[in-house]
């Protein structure tokens, strides 16, 4: 049970979040979520080129390997060998 005096928003920082994102796109949630899916694929095209630069480093750039061929192969690949 939540303390006398409390609410779940103080509880919950995470609702306090949703709630600052939700007013800074005008109380409006479809703009809210549009915002938040479109940040989520900045950051996942981040990772991804983050990705390629690392592990085309670890091969220490030899010439003729390309960031498609360093990827690591799906785990699927792994059950087929059973």
């Amino acid at each position: 049970m939540t303390e006398p005096g409390r609410t779940q928003r103080d509880i919950d920082p995470i609702e306090a979040d949703v709630t600052a994102v939700i007013e800074a796109c005008g109380g409006d949630a479809r703009t809210a979520i549009r915002a938040l899916l479109i940040e989520q694929l900045i950051q996942e095209q981040r990772i991804e080129r983050l990705a390629a630069a690392l592990s085309f480093g670890y091969v220490r750039g030899q010439i003729g390997v390309t960031a498609e061929q360093i990827k690591p192969k799906s785990l699927g690949a792994v059950g087929a060998m059973s």
